[in-house]
């Protein structure tokens, strides 16, 4: 990298001058994936709105469920409603987390997985009920 004024001449301590010159956001060097997923990752997912809506999707889901178990007269369309009960569990825990990052990112990889996991089941359930 190189700063206006200075040449490639001028000594170690210029070089660590001008090492220390570059921009990161909040002062500070990003240190590995982890550190990343920390800094990007986090303030998104501790967001109300977000968890209001899979709050809402959660319930949407849920109630095609048993819509569905009512039109198609099977009880396999109920499969999905554990995984989403699950997902709810975990977005509840993620809320309670707050600002301390590790919870949260570990409930909102649960609920997160929950819910990918019950719509795939709920897809299949759709599919394979005649």
């Amino acid at each position: 990298m190189s700063v206006e004024g200075t040449d490639s001449g001028q000594g170690a301590e210029t070089a660590a001058a001008v090492a220390s010159d570059t921009v990161v956001p909040e002062g500070r060097d990003v240190r590995g994936i982890s550190d990343l997923t920390y800094r990007i990752l986090t303030p998104y997912l501790s967001r109300p709105l977000l968890h209001r809506v899979v709050r809402i999707v959660l319930l949407v889901l849920t109630v095609v469920c048993l819509v569905a178990t009512g039109v198609r007269l099977s009880p396999f369309p109920l499969l999905p409603i554990p995984l989403f009960a699950f997902a709810y569990f975990s977005l509840r825990r993620a809320r309670a987390a707050g600002d301390d990052d590790r919870p949260l990112l570990v409930w909102s990889s649960l609920w997160l997985t929950g819910l990918l996991v019950g719509f795939w089941a709920l897809s299949v359930a759709g599919n394979h009920v005649h």
